[in-house]
């Protein structure tokens, strides 16, 4: 309950700066008049905000500690609690299938392989850099299961596509500015890390504050 009411409190802060920015990057960077194509936009830039709280990325408010707790041996944990184990790579894998399925719904480029795979695997990487200046461990074994989540993401894609016409795809990549999703990407970062803790600090002060979080808690 209470990891459901923070991504909802991490949310609702982002989309004071989200929505204003990505109807700004559309319509007047971009050019591109398309609804479809916005709101497939603001699902990927909230779902990678999303995963920015899930994962714990520190914000710039919360980066005051360096933590270099690191495994960078491969299924290490597997032999000390097997079920644990397994229970958090099922958690990663589906938490990184969205991403696998997103970039080559919305962009063209990402009808490559290679390519939404590579995506996956240096966004896991920086989360998991990122995952230094928290108490969280850095794990080269949730590199690998994101990152399968991510191709298994990008094969439910293409199953989906080559069933369906899919409306988005055909009209929301050809006036397409180059490297629009690293752009996306920074932005979901630069949003979770400067710009959503001067909302989601004062929105948890008011929840502390009320009743509503005794009952919560």
């Amino acid at each position: 309950m209470f990891r459901l009411l923070s991504i909802m409190i991490e949310c609702i802060s982002s989309a004071v700066f989200v929505i204003p920015a990505v109807l700004l990057w559309q319509y007047k960077i971009a050019k591109q008049k398309n609804f479809h194509k916005l709101l497939m936009l603001l699902i990927f830039l909230f779902y990678i905000i999303a995963i920015c709280s899930v994962t714990g990325i520190p914000t710039v408010d919360t980066l005051n500690t360096i933590d270099f707790s690191i495994n960078i041996i491969p299924f290490k944990e597997i032999i000390n609690s097997p079920v644990e184990y397994i229970k958090n790579s099922i958690l990663n894998i589906i938490l990184f299938i969205p991403v696998g399925f997103l970039l080559p719904v919305i962009w063209k480029e990402y009808d490559s392989f290679k390519k939404t795979a590579f995506t996956g695997l240096i966004l896991s990487v920086i989360i998991e850099i990122l995952q230094i200046f928290t108490f969280r461990l850095t794990d080269i074994d949730d590199i690998i299961t994101n990152t399968l989540g991510t191709v298994l993401g990008y094969c439910i894609a293409k199953i989906i596509l080559t069933c369906v016409s899919y409306k988005i795809v055909k009209i929301s990549n050809d006036n397409a500015i180059k490297n629009e999703s690293i752009i996306i990407l920074m932005l979901a970062f630069l949003i979770s890390f400067l710009l959503k803790p001067l909302v989601s600090n004062s929105l948890w002060e008011i929840l502390l504050e009320s009743s509503l979080w005794e009952q919560i808690r």
